[in-house]
C-alpha cells in the first residue's frame, strides 16, 4: 500500500508546483516534458518489470523498483535546470513502472479471489485519494517548504517502504527458470516509445510535421511487428503469446485500452470544453472532472464486492453501461448546450462505471492466468490502459485540431492563447472574438465526445467476453486454455 501511495501521489502533486518550478529553473518551452517523460518511461517498463517479477521473485524486483524511484526523487530535488529535472523524472518513471503492477501481483499471490477483491479495492481507494488531495498537498508543500519538498518528501516514505519490504515481506513465490528476453524487451521499448513520442508535443509546444509524425508511427509499428516475431520464436518470451489466444485475457486487455481512452479523453477534453466553450474559469475547468475521480474511488470498493458476488462479466457489464450512460450524457449535454453542472454530473456517472470496470479487468486477468505468469499478465493491464489512453487522446486531439483548423483557418493555433486569463492584458487585440472561438471549440469537440460514446458501446460488447468465475483458476492453478480467439 505504501509503494502504491508513492507512485500515485507522484503523478498528481507535481502539477500545482510547476509554475513555481518554471519561475526558479526557467525552461517554459520544456514544461510538458516534465510530465511526458515520466509517462513514457513508466509505461515502457511495465511489462519488463512484470516479467522480471515472474523470473526473480516479487520482493527483489519491488525493492529494486523502489530504489530506482527514490534515486529519481533525490535527483529531482537537487535539479538545477529544467533538462536536469526532466532527466530525473525519466529515472523516477523507470522506478514507478514497477511499483503498482508488482504490488497488485503480490496481492494476487497472497489472497484468494474474495480477499483480493477487497484488497484491490483499497488500492483503488489510495489512487483516488491521491488524485483528489495530491494537487492540494503539492500546493501546500510548495508554498510552505519550496518546490523541492514535493520530491524530497518521497525519500523518508520510500525508505520506510524499503525497510518494510526488506524485513517484513515474505516472498510469495520462488524463482522460475528462464532469462529476460533482451531482444524482445528492446523491440517493445523502441516500438512503444516511438508510438508515444508520436502523440507528444515537441519541446517548443508544436506538434511534429505530418510527414515526421507518420514516419515515427511507421517506425514504431515496425518495431512492434519485430517484437511479435521475436515473441513467437522465443522459448522464453517477454510477453507469452498464449495470453492473446483466448478471450478470457484478450477482452480485459482490449477493455483496458478503451478505458484508458475514456479516462485520458475526459480528463483532457472536458476541461477544455468548460473553459473554452462555456467560458468557465481554469478552476471551474479543473473542478468539473472531480466527480469522476471521487465516484471512481467509491465505486471501486463497491465493484470489488460485485465481483465476488456476481462475477467478472456481470460486474464489467454494469460498469460499462454506466460509463456509456455518462459519456452519452456528456455528448447530449454538449450538443444541447447544457450547463456546466450537467457536464459535471455526466463525469460523475462515468466515474461510477470506471470502478467496476477497472477492478474487474485486473481480477479477471489474475484469475485465469497461471501463477508463474501472473506478474507479466498483471503488468500488461496498466500498460495497455496507458498506451491506449495516450494513443486515443492523440487521435482525438487530431480530430479536434482538424475541426479548429476548418473553422478558424490559420488563426486556430494562435487563438488558443485567448483561453488564458492574461490574454486581454497582453499583446495586440485578439485575432478571433471570444464567442467565435468558443463556438469553434464547442463544435470541434462534438465529434470527440461522440467517438468516446461510441467506444463505450464497444466496451459494453466486450463485457460479454469476460471470463466467468471458475474456482479452479482462482489461485492461478490452471494454464490458459489453448483455444484460439473466436469471432
Amino acid at each position: 500500500m505504501l509503494v502504491t501511495a508513492l507512485a500515485s501521489f507522484e503523478t498528481t502533486v507535481v502539477s500545482t508546483a510547476m509554475p513555481t518550478i518554471i519561475g526558479d529553473l526557467g525552461g517554459l518551452p520544456l514544461y510538458s516534458w516534465v510530465f511526458a517523460i515520466y509517462l513514457l518511461t513508466s509505461t515502457v517498463m511495465m511489462p519488463i518489470y512484470g516479467r522480471l517479477a515472474d523470473l526473480y521473485g516479487r520482493r527483489r524486483i519491488l525493492l529494486s523498483a523502489t530504489g530506482v524511484f527514490l534515486t529519481g526523487a533525490v535527483v529531482c530535488a537537487f535539479a538545477r535546470s529544467m533538462p536536469q529535472l526532466i532527466a530525473a523524472r525519466a529515472i523516477q518513471g523507470l522506478g514507478a513502472a514497477g511499483l503498482i503492477p508488482i504490488a497488485l501481483t503480490v496481492s494476487a499471490d497472497l489472497y484468494s479471489l474474495e480477499e483480493r477483491a477487497r484488497i484491490q479495492g483499497l488500492f483503488s481507494g489510495v489512487w483516488g485519494f491521491a488524485a483528489l488531495v495530491g494537487p492540494l498537498v503539492g500546493a501546500w508543500l510548495t508554498v510552505t517548504f519550496g518546490w523541492r519538498s514535493i520530491f524530497s518528501i518521497n525519500i523518508p516514505l520510500g525508505l520506510v517502504a524499503i525497510g518494510l519490504v526488506a524485513t517484513q515481506m515474505i516472498e510469495s513465490r520462488s524463482e522460475q527458470p528462464g532469462e529476460l528476453d533482451l531482444a524482445g524487451s528492446a523491440a517493445l521499448a523502441v516500438g512503444v516509445t516511438a508510438l508515444l513520442f508520436g502523440v507528444l508535443h515537441a519541446p517548443e509546444g508544436r506538434a511534429p510535421a505530418a510527414a515526421l509524425r507518420i514516419g515515427i508511427f511507421l517506425f514504431g509499428a515496425a518495431a512492434l511487428w519485430l517484437f511479435v516475431r521475436i515473441q513467437r520464436r522465443s522459448s522464453d518470451p517477454l510477453v507469452p503469446p498464449d495470453l492473446f489466444r483466448t478471450w478470457d485475457t484478450v477482452a480485459p486487455y482490449l477493455a483496458g485500452i478503451l478505458l484508458g481512452t475514456t479516462i485520458f479523453g475526459v480528463d483532457t477534453f472536458v476541461p477544455l470544453f468548460v473553459q473554452g466553450a462555456r467560458g468557465g474559469t481554469p478552476g471551474a475547468a479543473g473542478a468539473v472532472i472531480t466527480p469522476l475521480i471521487f465516484f471512481w474511488a467509491i465505486s471501486a470498493t463497491i465493484g470489488a464486492r460485485l465481483v465476488v458476488r456476481f462475477g467478472f462479466r456481470a460486474s464489467t457489464r454494469l460498469g460499462a453501461i454506466l460509463v456509456l450512460v455518462g459519456l452519452s450524457g456528456l455528448f447530449a449535454g454538449a450538443l444541447a448546450g447544457a450547463a456546466v453542472p450537467w457536464i459535471s454530473a455526466a463525469c460523475g456517472m462515468v466515474g461510477l462505471g470506471l470502478g467496476p470496470c477497472s477492478i474487474s479487468q485486473i481480477l479477471a486477468i489474475q484469475h485465469v492466468v497461471p501463477e508463474r505468469r501472473r506478474g507479466v499478465a498483471t503488468s500488461l493491464a496498466p500498460f495497455f490502459r496507458t498506451v491506449g489512453g495516450s494513443l486515443g487522446v492523440g487521435a482525438l486531439g487530431g480530430i479536434l485540431s482538424a475541426g479548429l483548423s476548418r473553422r478558424l483557418g490559420p488563426l486556430a493555433e494562435s487563438a488558443g492563447r485567448l483561453l488564458s486569463p492574461q490574454a486581454a492584458a497582453s499583446g495586440p487585440p485578439p485575432p478571433v472574438p471570444l464567442p467565435v472561438l468558443g463556438q469553434a471549440i464547442e463544435r470541434s469537440l462534438l465529434p470527440v465526445f461522440a467517438i468516446l460514446a461510441a467506444l463505450a458501446v464497444v466496451n459494453v460488447a466486450l463485457a460479454s467476453r469476460f471470463p466467468e468465475r471458475d474456482e479452479g483458476a482462482a489461485r492461478g492453478e490452471t494454464e490458459i486454455p489453448p483455444a484460439a480467439v473466436q469471432g
